[in-house]
């Protein structure tokens, strides 16, 4: 870690005295993928609305200016951490319940379990239920962002939207597309999936204040046709939504590119020439790419996500991160559910590291990943990320005595709190998840007969 700035002066107008939260703790939150700025006594002020003010010493709120703010709540949160609310940029909600159940390969993994799984989600009662689980599960890991695919099924998809809604999370989700070469039960009429996908686009993207997006979700070339792939860069570009999809994730699907699509000279070239590459589009693994494919991703600003839970699982390789960054192209950490096995971000940070056996991937860089980098991923970062004035109010508090009750908060730097949280941290360490300065409620998704763990 290379500097920790500590101080930072708050700046009130003297006319204007909102009415705030001011919640008191030790915070840190990431500048750079080099850089934290941390305030051992520090004040994260809110409004109303559940915009950040202002960020800073809390001595320095009580000076600022000779200004105090009417009608001030003080939350006392002293003996913890805040941090900014965590980002997944790629996860399945439908393979919830598949964690941890082995395939060999990516291809023979989707047939055995997740193609399966995916038709049953079909079933209204089932998605609510998996639904309902997922969105707790995300709330306890401190999870307030998230990218989400769900299946082909549009009715099950807007109950998922509906289920997001009421538990309080800012979440990217779409319909999986999927027209061609898919199992009995998932494959679509490419003109009914368009006009399921718009009219859910249509519906959701924007609402709850813009808590709410649609991403129009082609599955991965393998299973989408030209037209599919055509009409998708249209709507999204009318709509103004997201793109998610899969690219290069293992080698045999590379192969079967090919094989599907032989006039494209690589697999970039299918989402490049249909107009689906850009700076909404996310995504996901990116694993073998050609130095000229990651200068085109680099040239249109396309966001990639890095799974590495996911990528050990299955062995299907490494993200040459190091390549990826040399093109200057912004990437997200993902904890691709259910091929990765945990839902924390955490545990997604210490991969990120693992399985990068040239570089370190430091505390400090995996903490910026998780949030502010995947803000970034997520074309999401003037809203989220980080506690800069006029952010929403997203932030967890972190108790660091759950991974073990000897260590003493005062005793530990910035980098070895955020050493501890990346490579023994999981769900387990977060209190309290806030949503635009709302704390998020667990039990408010009702589930009759089970309690909820983060695993």
């Amino acid at each position: 870690m290379k500097k920790i700035r500590r101080k930072t002066k708050i700046k009130y107008s003297p006319i204007h005295k909102p009415k705030v939260t001011i919640y008191r703790s030790r915070i840190i939150h990431p500048v750079s993928p080099l850089q934290v700025e941390e305030f051992k006594d520090g004040a994260l002020v809110v409004d109303a609305g559940g915009k950040i003010v202002a960020c800073g010493d809390y001595a320095r709120y009580q000076k600022a200016n000779g200004v105090k703010y009417d009608q001030a709540k003080l939350v006392d949160k002293r003996g913890g951490i805040i941090i900014p609310g965590l980002i997944d940029c790629h996860l399945h909600l439908p393979q919830l319940d598949l964690r941890g159940k082995h395939g060999a390969t990516l291809l023979d993994w989707l047939k055995k379990y997740i193609f399966p799984a995916e038709t049953a989600f079909a079933n209204q009662r089932l998605a609510e239920d998996l639904s309902k689980r997922f969105f707790k599960k995300l709330i306890l890991n401190g999870t307030t962002t998230a990218a989400i695919y769900t299946t082909i099924h549009a009715k099950s998809t807007d109950h998922v939207f509906k289920i997001a809604k009421a538990s309080g999370v800012r979440v990217i989700i779409g319909k999986v597309m999927m027209d061609m070469y898919s199992p009995a039960g998932l494959q679509e009429n490419t003109h009914n999936s368009l006009k399921e996908s718009e009219a859910l686009c249509s519906k959701w993207h924007g609402s709850s204040g813009g808590r709410l997006m649609y991403a129009f979700t082609p599955r991965f070339a393998p299973t989408c046709s030209e037209e599919m792939w055509l009409e998708v860069g249209k709507l999204a570009r009318e709509s103004g939504a997201y793109i998610q999809t899969h690219i290069a994730e293992t080698k045999a699907e590379n192969e079967r590119v090919k094989e599907l699509f032989p006039d494209y000279k690589d697999y970039t070239e299918i989402y490049e020439e249909n107009d689906c590459l850009g700076p909404k589009t996310i995504l996901g693994h990116a694993i073998y790419l050609t130095d000229d494919e990651l200068r085109r991703l680099a040239k249109t600003k396309t966001k990639l996500v890095h799974c590495p839970t996911s990528n050990f699982f299955l062995k299907s390789g490494r993200m040459p991160v190091e390549l990826i960054e040399e093109h200057g192209i912004t990437y997200g950490l993902g904890t691709d559910v259910g091929a990765g096995t945990s839902m924390s971000l955490f545990t997604t940070m210490r991969h990120a590291d693992y399985v990068q056996p040239h570089l370190a991937v430091s505390p400090v860089k995996a903490f910026y990943l998780a949030t502010l980098g995947g803000a970034k991923a997520l074309s999401l970062d003037s809203s989220v990320g980080n506690f800069k004035a006029g952010k929403a109010a997203d932030f967890c508090t972190v108790d660091i005595s759950a991974i073990d009750p000897r260590y003493k908060l005062g005793e530990l730097s910035a980098d070895e709190i955020l050493s501890l949280l990346m490579y023994r941290g999981n769900g387990s360490v977060i209190k309290e998840t806030y949503v635009n300065g709302q704390r998020l409620d667990v039990d408010g998704l009702k589930i009759k007969g089970e309690k909820i763990s983060f695993i």
